[in-house]
């Protein structure tokens, strides 16, 4: 498991941005440390089926490489 720092826009690497809706979710403030795991997409389908009484996950993916801010808008 990694540790890291909620940041908000920072552009820097070892963060994770969150805002608004979501650090209300959290209880969780900019600056604060968080653990992210990261898992292959079989463990995320098992971990979702085995624990379907959950009303939310939380799924951060990796962009594809390559892929510019442009094509995010479309």
């Amino acid at each position: 498991m990694t540790q890291k720092t909620i940041g908000q826009n920072t552009g820097q690497s070892g963060r994770v941005n969150l805002s608004g809706p979501e650090l209300k979710k959290f209880d969780a403030d900019i600056g604060d440390s968080i653990k992210i795991d990261v898992a292959e997409s079989k463990g995320i389908a098992k971990a979702i089926i085995e624990n379907s009484s959950e009303s939310e996950f939380v799924i951060v993916s990796k962009p594809e490489s390559g892929l510019s801010m442009e094509d995010n808008d479309e």
